[in-house]
């Protein structure tokens, strides 16, 4: 108990992922939950905190360097974001909103929460890739600016008035996105399957489940391992002319 008790949802997964799967199991968003307390959700969740602890300890194996993210340079994880995560979120974006609009013109009267589900996917899909090509083209040029100005001898040419709070409105956007995805993982019961449907029912809550897994993860990577090294980073380079706040 006192492995965990005193501890952040964040920094239980942060010590190590495979405790992603645990939170997931018992409905737990880590992300929009990771600043909380472990007991305190528990208790909220109405969760025996004895039986999450036994499978969170079971999580508990060596981590490879593949997934032991906290380890990786901020260079490195910004690759990864870019070329992995980004990657699999656009490919599969354009299949939820193609096959959510389906489901809902088949289904909707019997299933009447799918036309707000068809809602949601519609509207976060488009603000997912609004947020990811805002991360491709300033937040990520920026942070690989900030890597090069790291060892430079000095930063008085580089303006950084506008960019200081760049990586807060990136967070501001996750928290939105998450809380569309937490009302669409309770409108369809967390994607589980009605009995007698067709294939592309089946499809689109097997997409929407993996999709909401990797989105958790995604944001995970960015708001306690990205973000955290990237501001300590911002911090250091602009310490020396004073212009951190």
């Amino acid at each position: 108990m006192k492995r965990f008790e005193n501890k952040l949802i964040a920094d239980i997964v942060l010590n190590n992922i495979n405790t992603s799967k645990v939170f997931k199991e018992f409905n737990i968003d880590y992300c929009i939950e990771g600043n909380k307390n472990f007991l305190t959700v528990c208790e909220h969740k109405n969760i025996d905190s004895k039986k999450i602890i036994n499978k969170l300890v079971a999580a508990h194996k060596d981590v490879y360097y593949l997934q032991n993210y906290n380890s990786w340079k901020l260079d490195f994880l910004i690759e990864f974001l870019s070329e992995i995560h980004h990657n699999y979120k656009e490919e599969n974006i354009l299949i939820l909103k193609q096959y959510s609009k389906k489901v809902a013109d088949l289904y909707s009267k019997q299933y009447p929460e799918l036309l707000e589900v068809n809602n949601l996917i519609q509207v976060v899909s488009e603000e997912i890739l609004e947020h990811m090509k805002n991360e491709e083209t300033i937040l990520f040029p920026y942070l690989n600016e900030l890597l090069k100005l790291e060892n430079a001898s000095s930063t008085s040419k580089y303006n950084s008035s506008k960019k200081l709070k760049i990586i807060d409105s990136f967070e501001d956007e996750h928290y939105k996105i998450r809380k569309t995805f937490q009302k669409i993982a309770t409108l369809t019961n967390y994607y589980i399957l009605p009995e007698n449907i067709c294939n592309s029912f089946k499809l689109l809550y097997i997409k929407l489940k993996n999709f909401d897994d990797r989105l958790q993860e995604h944001i995970h990577i960015e708001n306690n391992i990205l973000f955290p090294k990237a501001k300590k980073l911002q911090f250091k380079v602009f310490s020396k002319k004073k212009e951190y706040s």
